[in-house]
Formats: C-alpha cells, structure tokens, sequence
C-alpha cells in the first residue's frame, strides 16, 4: 500500500478515534447524570448495582478506559489495514454480527453488539454509504463491506468492549456501558462520519459520487436481488401467460389452467391441441375414444379410496397391479400412472393423473418445504388426486379447499424444526389423517380442516407476538428517541419563523414546550393523543399574543385563554417544569392584556428583555436524524432497499452464515419509519434486528433470501407449465 494512501487512511483514524473520545468525555457528566436517574428509578437490586458500578468506573477510570479504548481502536484500525493490502478477505476477524452462530453463554453480548452496531449502522447510513464508495477509490478496489471496512462505528464498540475488558469489567457491566456510550455519542456520529468525507473530498478523494456502480447494469442488480420474482412464463398460442393463469380464482373456459396445462402436455407428446368439450375439460387426441375404456370414472374413484386409506398388497385391487402401493412414500400419484387402471380409464380421467403426478413432483421439490411438512403433505396425494377428478377446478381456483390446506400446511412449516414446535407437527398430522380417514366425496372436510389449522396457527401467532411485544416496544420507542428531536424542531422552526412572533414566546417553546413535544413523541409518536394537542397549544400560544382588533376575535381569545393557560401548565407539570416557568407565565398575562387592547404588536420589538430564565433539562432526547432520514430516503436508486421497504410482517427470509448454515426467520414488526426491522423464529423467539440498509445489504450480498409469498400450489403450478414449455425453434417463433 502506497504511503500517501496510508497516510489518509491514518488521518481518517485519528479524526474518527479522537474525536469520538471528546464527544464523550463532554459528556461524561450527562452520562452519569443519566445513570444516577436510571439507578433511582430500578427496582432490581441488581440493575442499581450495575449503574453503580458502572457511575464509579466513569468517575474514577474514565481517563484510563478511554486510553485503552485508543489503543485497542488503533489496534484493530491497524490489522484492518494489513488484511486489505495483503488482500486477504478469506481471514477475517470473527465478529458478532448479527448472522453469526455462537455460544450460548455469548448470546447476550451478541445480541447488544448486533443492535449497538445495527443502529449506528442506520444512524450513520448515509455517511457510511459515501465514506464506502471514497475508500473504495482510494484502495483502488471493489466496495468494502462493513467488516472490512477500517472506519465502520463495528470497529468503535468492538474497541470499547476490548478496552472495558482490560479493566476487569464484567460482560454485563461493558455491555451496560456500551449502551451509554452509544445513547451518549450517536447524536454527533454522523456529522463525525461527514467530517471525515469532507477531509477526504479535500484530498480529492471522489469529489463528486456517481448515481450507480460503474458497469452495473440496473438490468443486472433487478435480477440478483434474492427472492425477487422470475419473469413471466410466457408459453405459446393458445396458453395464456403463466403469471396471468396462476392469479385467477375461478375456472372459465377463458383461463382455464386444466385445460392449458393439458395442452400443454398433449404439445409435448406430440399430439394435437383440441378445444374442450366439457366444462373446464380438454379431450385427447383423435383415435383415443375409438377404444372404449377398460376403468369407468367410478372405479377408478373406489380404488383411490381403498389407496387412500393405506399400502395396498400387489393384486389387492384389480387395475392397480402388482407393484406394492403405499400412499405415504414417495409420489405414489407418479407410481399410479404406470398402472392399468390409469392407462385404461377415461382420457380426461388418465391426463388428470399425468398432471396430478407432475404437481406433486414440483411440490416435493420445492427448496422451501421442510422435510417432516413434505412428509404430512404426501400423505394427501391420493385425496387430491381424488379432489382434482371430481372437480376440475381445482386447478384454477386458488380459494378451492384442497389447494388451501396443501398451502397453509406448507406455509405453517416454513421456518420451523421439527423439534422447534412439536405441537405443530401432531396438529397437522391429526389434520391429515382426519381428511385420509373422512374424505369421501364431499370436499367440505378440507374446508374445516383448513379452519381448524389456522385457528391453531392463529393462537401460536398470538403467543408469538405477545413474546415479541417488549423488544418491540423497546425498539419503537428507541425509533422515536432518535427521531424526536429532528420532528420537534421541523414544527417549531415553522412557527416561530413566521413574521411577529415575539421572543417571549420563540424562547418559551424553543426550552420549554420543545421537552413537552419530544416527550409525547416519544411516548406514542404522532398517534399520541398529547402529542396533537401540544400542537395545537402551541398554535394558541402564538395567535393569543397576536393584537385582537376584531370583537369576535375577542370573544374566541376569553373562552379559550383559561384551556390555553391550563393545557401548558399540565404539560410542563408532567416533566416537572413548570415552577421553573412560572415568571413565564406572569409576563404572558401582561401580553395578553396588550393583545386585547390591540396592542401585541408594538411590544414585539421590546419582549425579548422580559423572558424568565428557566433551567434546561436534560429530558428531552438526543436523537440524531429527521423523519425523512428514518424513511431511508436515499439520492440513488437501490433496487434491493425497494425491496427491503416494501416488506410486511409475515414475511419470511433465509440468512446463511459465513459458515454456511441457514436460519429462517420472520419478520415481525417493521417500525413506524421504516428504520429498523424485528426478526424472529416462529415461536417469537431468537430475536434479531436489522436496519433496512443492513437488511439490503444481505440481500445484495446473497446472505439473505426472501422467500417466496406465493402459495405452494401456486408455485407447483408454475413450476409445471415451465417444464412444459416448448425447448425447440418454435417457442422463440
């Protein structure tokens, strides 16, 4: 590595790790500030312990731990740089990410890393981004990813936990201090990161980003977004495309699938496509009913009866032959087509089978159906085949019963164990062996069966979230911390900037009021009843001080004076506030009395020597981004954060770790500003969050899947009118 890169590179170290350790000694003493009040307000002997410790470890060794946390900074900043000009990426550092397996006993700091670096990630996302594409030019090489990149805010807390380790702090207690040092720091991280892009535009180091990654075609990153839709299958005349055909929910000889899917099969053997004589059926080639058949549509019925209900011996029934049948193994529909009875039973009756068969195959296929799912659901070969020669809607009506059970069983087991929720597994094998055991030929068995599951999955869903409900609470409420003050400030800035607002009454909201807006904001968001009516207290505030000339202006002022006087008493009491703003209010009578003589507006020049001098607190939060950043509005068009802000609970994603293991997990909750992602198992466990630029990020690397949100029948059946597609010149025709 040439010298000039590395002295940037070491600039950028001492900006970052110096500055980082001045924001926080300024803070040292709002910090143990914030300890001392958490400590009064436990109720765990443990919990005040901890803030103890962590108060007298502060005011003792701060500036000890803060030399360690150098140290270990450089240390590491220092190894970084080594791995990247030995371009060695296959020897990276294990880190707790939040993808990695580890030991029970390290969950926890695990855990508190993934959200630490998680949040500074989506703090900090958008100077990250930039900081990204610089060091990418300056190292001549392909984007860093958050590992190898030196300056990352993962290489800050891994830092402070190494050097909080040296001084014999204990898991709990470095974990404890992380979470402050994060709350103390994330407000001044990002223009720390922007600092630090500016120092590089100085040394011309990418003065101006492009839009897009040079020779990535869009073309390019659309297709390798993980889990996105593949194009429409479009087979030839007369088939209508596979998209259009597998979205419609009932059966008319226009969208028919039955009778596609049969042509499409008569087209591969080679025979003519005739139009179908009965509704929602196609008739085989000529010549086929010369020969009268040997199995009536009944027989064949009555025998997949007797099959249904258990292994078959050779010879058992006639026309089944003398292999051995056993509807539990295998695709036993797919053993069925060899026998007599198929080849010998009506042409529509023995396509149906064919079908049937090729449906299962891609069923059993699917990669996203675990193996003890495909077991339960190959019991149900026989009763669908049943189902789909009594009724041939079947295969157009994604509603019909059959089709909903085969797709709530396969989608109750997605992201389930075996030994994860055995509860699961008996239900849906009592489901199954209740349709094998009653299933005649009235297909209202499915239909209850159908309910019964998801009155089971509904109750497990319910237990599910409930456990979800603190983490989520927590992050929201977190969300909101970090939004706070960006949204209180937009509110007031379009306010107080209006012509003739007299300072008393910028001051007042500007200290005052401001702590009352950030406090029901972050109680409950915008939804907070407090938050709308502080709004509106505020607007009254300011139109009151405004001269009344008008007598009906007068009349309004009198009625609403003693609600307006009242609402900002309350709202100040509720922080504790309002002795402190008490001459406040004593120089406002004197204002309002002007405003009824019509007089507010001469003293708007002489307001600002009469404002009370009141105290400012600490209980407003420090958050470090506006809405608009929470939203993750960005300047480029990232095909794969589209995708990751158009998700919705329910839906499922496969990560794999670096060492190849796979873990499915549910997206639980998104928050109110599309920030920040909750995933969990099935059972409300195993918790994990992502920022939605953590989440791309997985996505664009191939570490994370999106499974598929079409039902299993869906897929099958778009698998099957794939396979079926002409291979030769005359597809392309």
């Amino acid at each position: 590595m040439q010298a000039d890169t590395l002295a940037i590179l070491h600039t950028c170290r001492e900006r970052l790790i110096d500055t980082v350790r001045a924001v926080f000694t300024r803070r040292l003493g709002r910090a143990n500030d914030e300890l001392l009040a958490m400590m009064d307000q436990a109720f765990e002997q443990e919990q005040r312990q901890l803030c103890f410790d962590a108060m007298s470890l502060l005011a003792n060794r701060a500036p000890l731990l803060l030399q360690h946390f150098r140290e270990a900074y450089v240390s590491l900043f220092d190894e970084s740089i080594e791995r990247l000009a030995d371009q060695d990426r296959h020897t990276r550092v294990e880190l707790p990410d939040e993808l990695r397996l580890i030991d029970e006993e390290d969950f926890e700091l695990d855990l508190a890393m993934t959200k630490l670096t998680t949040r500074a990630s989506f703090n900090c996302a958008q100077p990250l981004v930039a900081l990204d594409r610089r060091l990418a030019v300056l190292l001549n090489g392909p984007r860093l990813t958050p590992e190898d990149n030196p300056l990352h805010p993962i290489g800050l807390y891994r830092a402070l936990f190494q050097a909080l380790t040296a001084l014999d702090a204990s898991r709990e207690l470095a974990i404890f201090l992380m979470q402050a040092f994060e709350r103390q720091t994330s407000a001044e991280l990002p223009g720390i990161y922007n600092d630090i892009n500016r120092y590089l535009i100085e040394s011309g180091i990418l003065p101006k980003i492009p839009l897009t990654e040079p020779g990535m075609q869009t073309s390019e990153v659309r297709s390798s977004i993980p889990g996105a839709m593949s194009a429409s299958v479009m087979p030839t005349a007369p088939m209508m495309p596979a998209a259009s055909v597998i979205s419609n929910e009932q059966s008319s000889p226009a969208n028919d699938v039955f009778a596609q899917l049969v042509a499409a099969l008569q087209r591969l053997a080679g025979n003519p496509v005739r139009p179908a004589t009965v509704a929602g059926s196609a008739v085989s080639p000529p010549g086929t009913l010369a020969t009268p058949p040997r199995f009536g549509h009944e027989q064949l019925i009555q025998a997949l009866g007797s099959l249904q209900r258990g292994p078959l011996a050779p010879g058992a029934v006639p026309g089944l032959g003398m292999a051995p049948l056993d509807p539990r193994a295998g695709n036993v529909v797919a053993q069925l087509r060899a026998t007599p009875m198929a080849t010998g039973s009506l042409p529509v009756d023995a396509v149906t089978i064919d079908i049937v068969a090729m449906l299962f195959e891609a069923i059993f296929d699917d990669p996203e159906l675990p193996a003890a799912i495909r077991a339960e659901i190959a019991k149900l070969q026989i009763p669908v085949l049943k189902v789909a020669l009594l009724d041939k809607g079947f295969f157009s009506d994604r509603k019909h019963p059959a089709r909903r059970l085969l797709d709530v069983i396969a989608q109750a087991g997605v992201g389930q164990g075996e030994h994860e929720n055995p509860r699961l597994l008996e239900t849906i094998r009592a489901i199954v062996t209740a349709v094998i055991t009653e299933f005649e030929s009235d297909i209202g068995i499915f239909a209850s069966q159908v309910e019964r599951l998801e009155a089971f999955l509904a109750k497990e869903d319910a237990r599910s979230y409930d456990k979800a409900t603190g983490i989520v609470e927590e992050l929201a409420r977190h969300e909101r911390q970090e939004l706070a003050l960006g949204r209180v400030a937009a509110e007031i800035q379009g306010r107080i900037t209006r012509p003739g607002v007299p300072g008393l009454i910028v001051d007042f909201i500007e200290r005052g009021w401001s702590q009352v807006l950030s406090e029901a904001f972050v109680s409950q968001g915008e939804a907070n009843p407090q938050w709308t009516q502080a709004l509106q207290l505020m607007d009254e505030l300011i139109w009151s001080v405004e001269p009344k000339i008008h007598p009906a202006d007068r009349e309004r002022f009198i009625g609403r004076l003693p609600h307006l006087i009242q609402g900002l008493r309350s709202g100040l009491a509720r922080l504790g506030l309002e002795e402190a703003w008490s001459e406040f209010f004593g120089v406002l009578i004197q204002r309002h009395v002007a405003a009824l003589r019509g007089e507010g507006a001469m003293l708007n020049g002489a307001a600002t020597s009469t404002h009370p001098v009141a105290p400012v607190t600490d209980r407003a939060p420090a958050p470090s981004k506006s809405p608009s950043a929470g939203q993750g509005v960005s300047t480029t068009a990232d095909p794969h954060l589209d995708l990751v802000r158009a998700l919705e609970p329910g839906a499922w994603i496969e990560f794999q770790t670096e060492r190849g293991t796979r873990n499915t997990l549910r997206l639980s909750w998104v928050s109110e500003f599309k920030g920040v992602y909750l995933f969990t198992n099935r059972q409300g466990e195993n918790a994990m969050t992502l920022a939605a630029a953590s989440l791309a990020t997985h996505l664009r690397k191939g570490t994370a899947r999106l499974l598929s949100q079409n039902p299993l029948t869906e897929r099958a059946v778009a698998r099957v009118m794939e396979r079926m597609q002409p291979t030769t010149a005359e597809s392309g025709a």
